[in-house]
C-alpha cells in the first residue's frame, strides 16, 4: 500500500495589481523610493507633497515612466496632512480617483535639532505637527475606505531614535516615540477589519534630509554600523513594499530596523579590525 502524499499548502496569493496606495511625503528621499517601489509592483500611487513643487515635478516625471512600464497609475499632488481637512481631501482625492483605498504609507516627516533649554514652543509643536499628529489625521482618514473592504496595510515611518536616546533630538525623538506606540495600539484597533499597521525604523539613510549631518560627524556614525555604510532610500523601500503586499497579512504591530545593524550592537568597529588582523596575517 503506497503512503498518501503529504497535502500541499497553496502558494500565498501575491496581489498588488491595482492597489491603490497613498504615500505622503512621496517624491522625495525614502518616500520617492517607496512610490516607485509600489508603482513597479503594479500598485496605482497618490503621491503627496507639501513644498518644493520643482523638485515634485522632476519626481513625476520620473515616476510617470515607471508607472507606464509597469501599467500602473500615478498622480502627484501638494497637500498637508498635517491638517484634519487636508488629509481628509487628499485621502478621498485617491479613492474617488480609483474606487478605493488598500494602502497608506505614512512618510512624511521633518528632521531637526533642538537642545531643550534653547526649544521654543513653535520649534516642539511644528515636528509633533508633521511627525505625529498627520499620520493621526491621515489613519482616521483612510479607515472608512479600507473598512469598506475589510482590507489595509498601513505603514509609518519612525526612526532609530524612538528608541535611542540621542542628544539635541528632543522633539524629534518624543514624535517618533509617539509614532511607535501609535502603531502598536492601532494595530490591535484595527485588527478586526483586515487591517495591519507596522512601522519601519530607518538608521541612517543617505537623503536630503541626513545630507547636513553625514557631512559633519559622518565618519564617526558610519563606525557604529556594522553593516560598514549608510543605507540608501531603496533598502527601506524594499521592507515597505512587502509590508504593503498581501504576504505580509501576518504581520501587525511590529517596529522594523532598517539600519545596518545599528540598533543591535556596540562597537562593530572592533569586528573591522580583528578582521583587518586576520586578513594580515593570511597573506
Amino acid at each position: 500500500m503506497k503512503p498518501k502524499a503529504a497535502k500541499q499548502e497553496a502558494a500565498p496569493i501575491v496581489e498588488y495589481t491595482h492597489r491603490v496606495a497613498i504615500v505622503t511625503g512621496g517624491t522625495r528621499g525614502i518616500g520617492l523610493g517607496i512610490s516607485q517601489a509600489l508603482l513597479e509592483k503594479g500598485m496605482h500611487v497618490l503621491a503627496i507633497y507639501r513644498s518644493s513643487r520643482e523638485e515634485a515635478l522632476e519626481a513625476e516625471n520620473m515616476l510617470a515612466q515607471v508607472a507606464r512600464k509597469a501599467g500602473a497609475e500615478l498622480r502627484v499632488v501638494q497637500g498637508d496632512v498635517g491638517s484634519k481637512t487636508e488629509a481628509e481631501r487628499l485621502v478621498n482625492l485617491a479613492g474617488e480617483t480609483w474606487g478605493r483605498v488598500d494602502v497608506l504609507v505614512n512618510n512624511a516627516g521633518i528632521f531637526d535639532f533642538s537642545f531643550l533649554e534653547e526649544m521654543t514652543e513653535e520649534f516642539f509643536d511644528h515636528i509633533i505637527r508633521v511627525n505625529l499628529k498627520s499620520m493621526v489625521f491621515a489613519m482616521q482618514a483612510v479607515l472608512p475606505w479600507m473598512k469598506r473592504n475589510r482590507y489595509g496595510r498601513i505603514v509609518n515611518a519612525t526612526s532609530i531614535s524612538g528608541q535611542l536616546a540621542d542628544v539635541g533630538l528632543t522633539a524629534y525623538a518624543c514624535s517618533k516615540a509617539g509614532v511607535n506606540q501609535l502603531t502598536r495600539v492601532c494595530s490591535g484597533e484595527l485588527a478586526p477589519y483586515g487591517i495591519t499597521v507596522n512601522a519601519y525604523a530607518p538608521g541612517i539613510i543617505h537623503t536630503g534630509m541626513t545630507d547636513a549631518m553625514i557631512r559633519e560627524r559622518g565618519d564617526r556614525q558610519v563606525k557604529q554600523i556594522p553593516a560598514g555604510y549608510f543605507g540608501r532610500p531603496e533598502d527601506v523601500a524594499a521592507l515597505v513594499a512587502f509590508l504593503c503586499s498581501e504576504e505580509s497579512a501576518y504581520v501587525t504591530g511590529e517596529i522594523i530596523g532598517v539600519d545596518g545593524g545599528m540598533m543591535k550592537v556596540q562597537n562593530p568597529g572592533r569586528a573591522y579590525e580583528f578582521a583587518a588582523t586576520r586578513e594580515d596575517s593570511s597573506k
